[in-house]
């Protein structure tokens, strides 16, 4: 198993378990909320069948159907609070790889995002200072046929994970913030598989 699979494996681990305990939570706070209401929902059924029996049944079911959209409504918030705390640990456990897995995923991110022309990759001020020494001579061996790119010796105090390629005056953010802002729809609907299929 790679690095980067037991990292995902972690993520997925940590996922579950928090959808099942907010999940639960959830349920539990819904659960009790339907309980009450079908009370309330007995007491006026018992009130109004004096005076009009259908009456009463409409106003259970007025209650119940009530009852059940908020806890339809309470689940779906908890899915979307699970989803976007399982987001949050994934972008966070990049910035805690260890240093050579972390230079690698660099070095595959700067692979696949270089353009057949020299530019420039800044990093941030961390990764600048932790970067290995063998790193630009690797960059130099994984770039696409045609593209070039010089480690910057200026680190950007705006990069924390990822880094910046520039080309003359054009930049192209790619720290992981940016990445997952970009992807963010796609990897909640990954995250939702992962955490609630079946």
């Amino acid at each position: 198993m790679t690095g980067l699979d037991a990292i995902l494996e972690s993520i997925r681990k940590d996922g579950r378990e928090n959808a099942e305990t907010i999940t639960q939570k959830a349920r539990t706070e819904a659960d009790g909320i339907l309980e009450e209401a079908k009370k309330e929902a007995q007491r006026r059924r018992e009130a109004i069948l004096r005076d009009a029996p259908q009456q009463a049944q409409d106003a259970a079911d007025r209650v119940l159907s009530a009852a059940q959209r908020k806890k339809r409504r309470m689940l779906l918030s908890a899915r979307q609070e699970i989803i976007r705390s399982t987001l949050e640990a994934a972008e966070k456990s990049l910035y805690e790889l260890e240093t050579e897995e972390y230079f690698t995923i660099l070095l595959r991110l700067a692979a696949d995002r270089a353009l057949p022309q020299s530019g420039v990759l800044v990093l941030g001020e961390a990764d600048r200072k932790r970067m290995p020494a063998d790193f630009p001579k690797k960059l130099e061996n994984v770039l696409p046929k045609g593209a070039s790119l010089t480690v910057s010796d200026t680190p950007s105090p705006s990069v924390e994970g990822g880094f910046l390629l520039i080309y003359g005056g054009i930049e192209e953010n790619c720290t992981f913030r940016a990445l997952f802002d970009a992807k963010r729809e796609a990897l909640q609907d990954i995250a939702n598989q992962i955490l609630f299929a079946g």
